[in-house]
C-alpha cells in the first residue's frame, strides 16, 4: 500500500513545496555558514534534502490537514497505556520502518547525532510531536506508536553507523566544520539545524493542505492521472429541511428521506471524513458503468496490493469468477481483494487493454470513480483506491456518502446484493463460499435487527471509526441513513435510533 500511496499524485502536492522548503533553509544555512566561517560537505547537502523529502512524506502520511484538523476531534481517540490494545500487525511493523530513515539520516547528517541517546530522544520526539497533534485529528493518538517509532529509531541508527563504518570516506563529510586560524576543526553541537528543517517541513505540508480543508475554497479532485479540475459546490437539490431530534454518538449523521426529497437530520454533514469501506458503494456503482454482471474475471497479483489487516474475500490469483460474484465478495463480506481484482479488469477495460500494468489499471479506474462521485453529487469527495483504506488525500463527507447510496440504490443489481444476509457462489474454477453480511441490522437474529432496513454498506477504519450507510423502507417510503465516526455498537445503535425518530 505505501508503494501506491506515494504512487497517487496527491503526493506530489507535498513533496514540491517540501522540496522547496528544504531548498530553502540551504539558502538560509549557506548564508550562515559564511558570516561564521563554517563550511558543510556536498554531501552534507545532499542528505539535507533528502531528509527534507522524507520528513515531507512523514508529516502528509501522519499529520496533514487531509485528517479533518479541528477542535471537535480533540482526544476523542486517544490509547495512553502502553500495549493495552498492541499487536504486532502490518501497521505495526509501519511504524518500525517508517521511522528507521530518520535514524539513519541523523547519524549521516550530525555529529551529535552519533551519540545514540541522542537520536533515541530526537526520534521519540518527532514522534510525540505528531501523537500531539493527531489529538486535533480523526488519527488515533497512540503512546504506542511512540515506542514503535523509538524502535525504528534505534533501528536506524545502527544502519547509519553500519554505512560508516564500511564507507569510512564519509566520516568526515558528515556535520559541520569550523575554520579556526586557518584550520578545520569538526562541530559537534551540530543538530540545531535540524530542527529547524523539520519546522520548516511541517509548515510546508500544513500550508499545502490548509486551501483543500478551508470551508470557502473550491473542491479541487487531484486525480492519479496528474489532471485535476475544479469543481465549484453544487447548489442543494433536497427541499427544505424538516428537523427530527436524535441522540447519537457519531461525529457525523446524514439522514435523508429520498421518498419527498427532505433531509430529516444532519450532523458535521459536510465535515470531511476518511470513508473507510464505504467507498465501496461508489467501486460497485462505477464497475457497473463498465461491466455487465455475467462477465468472466480472472483474479491476478493485484490481490496481493491490499494491507494485511484489511478485510478480504480470500481471493487468490488464478481464481475464476463472474462480476455478479466480484461484487458480492465485495459487499458482503467486503473484500478489499475483491475491489483490487474489480478496479484492474474494469481499468483495463476503460483503456481497451488487457495487456496495460496492474498500476495503470488502477489509476485509470479511480480516475473513474471520481467521475462518478462528481455525476453522482458527491462534489466534496476525493477517493484514491477502491477499498477505502485508509490514505492521505482520500476523504469523502457524510452528504455525499448520501448521494453515492442513493446512485448505488438505482442498480436493482446492488441493491439486491447489499439487501441480501446470506449469498452462496461457485465460482467459474468451481470452488464454493457462502458470504454473510456484516451489516447487522438485516441479520434476523441480531439485537439490532430492524424489520424495514434493506441495506446498504458498511465500513470500518482507524481514520473513519466504524461506519454505516443504510437503506430502509418505513411506511412506503425510502430513506438512506449515513452514520460515520462511531463504535463498533454504536453505529447500529446510532442508526436506529435516527430511524425510530422518523413521525
Amino acid at each position: 500500500m505505501f508503494y501506491f500511496m506515494l504512487y497517487e499524485s496527491v503526493y506530489l502536492r507535498y513533496l514540491i513545496p517540501g522540496l522547496a522548503a528544504s531548498i530553502l533553509f540551504l539558502g538560509i544555512s549557506e548564508i550562515n555558514l559564511r558570516i561564521k566561517n563554517e563550511q558543510i560537505s556536498w554531501f552534507h547537502r545532499i542528505m539535507v534534502l533528502v531528509m527534507g523529502l522524507y520528513l515531507t512524506v512523514v508529516f502528509s502520511v501522519t499529520i496533514s490537514l487531509d485528517y479533518a484538523f479541528s477542535l471537535e476531534h480533540f482526544g476523542q481517540n486517544i490509547n495512553i497505556v502502553p500495549f493495552h490494545k498492541f499487536r504486532m500487525d502490518f501497521e505495526s511493523w509501519g511504524n518500525i520502518f517508517m521511522f528507521i530513515p530518520f535514524g539513519a539520516f541523523l547519524v549521516l547528517l550530525s555529529k551529535r547525532c552519533q551519540k545514540l541517546y541522542v537520536t533515541l530522544l530526537a526520534g521519540a520526539a518527532l514522534s510525540l510531536f505528531i501523537e500531539l497533534l493527531q489529538l486535533f485529528s480523526v488519527r488515533i493518538t497512540d503512546i504506542d506508536d511512540i515506542i514503535l517509532n523509538t524502535v525504528g529509531t534505534l533501528c536506524g541508527f545502527i544502519l547509519g553507523k553500519l554505512i560508516l563504518l564500511f564507507i569510512p570516506s564519509l566520516r568526515k563529510m558528515v556535520g559541520i566544520t569550523k575554520k579556526i586560524d586557518g584550520k578545520l576543526y569538526m562541530k559537534h553541537n551540530d543538530a540545531g539545524s535540524i530542527v529547524i528543517l523539520l519546522i520548516l517541513i511541517c509548515a510546508s505540508v500544513f500550508a499545502t493542505g490548509f486551501p483543500k480543508t478551508h470551508d470557502e475554497a473550491k473542491i479541487q479532485f487531484l486525480l492519479p492521472g496528474g489532471q485535476g479540475s475544479v469543481v465549484t459546490e453544487q447548489p442543494s437539490e433536497v427541499e427544505e429541511k424538516e428537523k427530527i431530534s436524535a441522540d447519537i454518538n457519531a461525529r457525523n449523521a446524514y439522514l435523508w428521506d429520498i421518498s419527498s426529497n427532505t433531509i430529516l437530520y444532519e450532523k458535521e454533514s459536510e465535515q470531511r471524513i476518511a470513508p473507510a469501506s464505504t467507498a465501496k458503494m461508489l467501486t460497485a456503482i462505477t464497475v457497473m458503468d463498465f461491466c455487465d454482471e455475467d462477465e468472466q474475471v480472472s483474479v491476478g497479483r493485484e490481490v496481493e496490493l491490499i494491507a494485511e489487516d484489511a478485510s478480504r474475500a480470500w481471493l487468490n490469483p488464478g481464481n475464476e469468477l463472474t462480476v455478479r460474484q466480484l461484487l458480492d465478495a465485495l459487499l458482503l463480506p467486503s473484500g478489499n481483494d475483491a475491489a483490487y481484482t474489480l478496479a484492474v479488469y474494469t481499468g483495463r477495460k476503460i483503456c481497451g487493454d488487457e495487456d496495460v500494468s496492474i498500476e495503470e489499471a488502477l489509476s485509470v479506474f479511480v480516475e473513474a470513480m471520481n467521475e462518478k462521485s462528481a455525476e453522482v453529487g458527491a462534489t466534496d469527495s476525493n477517493f484514491t483506491s477502491p477499498d477505502g483504506y485508509d490514505e492521505s488525500g482520500q476523504y469523502t463527507t457524510a452528504h455525499d456518502l448520501a448521494r453515492i447510496a442513493k446512485g448505488f440504490w438505482e442498480s436493482s443489481i446492488l441493491r439486491d446484493i447489499a439487501g441480501s444476509y446470506n449469498i452462496a457462489d461457485t465460482w467459474l474454477s468451481g470452488h464454493e463460499v457462502t458470504y454473510t453480511n456484516t451489516n447487522e441490522l438485516i441479520k434476523p437474529d441480531s439485537q439490532y435487527y430492524y424489520e424495514y432496513a434493506v441495506g446498504l454498506k458498511t465500513g470500518k477504519s482507524v481514520a473513519a471509526g466504524s461506519c454505516l450507510v443504510s437503506a430502509a423502507y418505513i411506511r412506503d417510503k425510502l430513506y438512506l441513513c449515513v452514520v460515520m465516526g462511531s463504535t463498533d455498537e454504536g453505529r447500529w445503535a446510532d442508526s436506529l435510533a435516527l430511524y425510530r425518530a422518523i413521525k
